[in-house]
């Protein structure tokens, strides 16, 4: 069966729900995959758990019901179909999205959809996992193209190369952590955080939409620059989406100007995301670089 990869907020991570813009790329290091193999390794135990919990989900949404064929989902699960899935849970790297287009691929009635309302059935069926979905990160994985979030939907055709300037890796944090609980403490502390809100609009918001601008033109003369800035202000401002025992290699990074590194997703544990000079420069922990 097709197999959807996992994608990787670049740029928009909490502050998309203030008006900021996003762009995300698949990441096809990681996927999930449709499988009836229980013996296959990478078969997620949790899968009926899961599957019955999505089922539930599409019965009791009319958009969802009408778009998607139970009784072929029933059969299959009868069978017992489940996931392949390397994508680790809690990370940042939309495994939940990749489960969504997965199932969408295979039991979606109509797949004729705008990007802009196949981003909001895929959130629907994703909102099982998290309460309220975008809907990118389904988008991304089922689409395996870049996405670009401002006032529309947009989907990226052309290539985007930054690699003459500067390159992207993760950090694992050795730590898991859950979305939707981190994405309210943020909405509440720029809901009631009245210098915050401020900065959030003036200086966080201008600085990651100029950054989506170069990467969506392929300029990247003060890119670096730029993203020194965003990691800066993420620093200072979003510190507690941060794992305190991390807080030195960002200061580090700061301090060498070797790289810098950002919130990936959600924060709080799972990937970070960083840039550098280059592969060459000596980084004092272990990466994924991103191609």
């Amino acid at each position: 069966m097709t197999s959807f990869s996992s994608k990787i907020l670049l740029f928009g991570e909490h502050i998309i729900n203030k008006g900021a813009e996003a762009l995300a790329i698949p990441y096809p290091n990681f996927f999930a995959e449709l499988s009836f193999d229980k013996n296959k390794e990478l078969f997620l135990e949790a899968s009926s758990v899961v599957l019955d919990k999505i089922l539930a989900h599409i019965k009791q949404n009319s958009l969802l019901l009408n778009n998607f064929d139970v009784p072929a989902l029933e059969s299959d699960m009868e069978k017992g179909i489940g996931f392949l899935l390397n994508i680790p849970v809690g990370y940042g790297l939309g495994s939940s999205g990749a489960i969504v287009a997965c199932l969408f691929d295979r039991y979606a009635i109509n797949k004729n959809w705008s990007p802009k309302d196949l981003k909001l059935i895929l959130g629907e069926v994703e909102s099982v996992f998290h309460g309220k979905s975008s809907g990118l990160d389904p988008l991304v994985s089922y689409l395996n193209k870049a996405v670009h979030i401002s006032k529309e939907t947009r989907i990226v055709e052309q290539n985007l190369n930054w690699k003459d300037s500067f390159e992207i890796f993760l950090v694992d944090t050795q730590k898991a952590r859950k979305t939707a609980p981190l994405v309210e403490a943020f909405l509440q502390k720029s809901d009631s955080d009245a210098e915050f809100s401020k900065v959030l609009h003036q200086e966080i918001i201008p600085c990651n939409n100029l950054i989506i601008k170069n990467f969506l033109e392929n300029k990247h003369d003060n890119t670096l620059g730029q993203l020194k800035d965003l990691s800066l202000l993420q620093f200072k401002y979003m510190n507690e989406l941060i794992l305190e025992e991390h807080k030195d290699l960002w200061r580090k990074g700061f301090e060498t100007k070797d790289y810098f590194l950002k919130i990936c997703g959600a924060g709080g544990g799972g990937f970070m995301l960083g840039f550098s000079r280059s592969k060459q420069v000596e980084l004092p922990f272990n990466v994924l670089w991103i191609d």
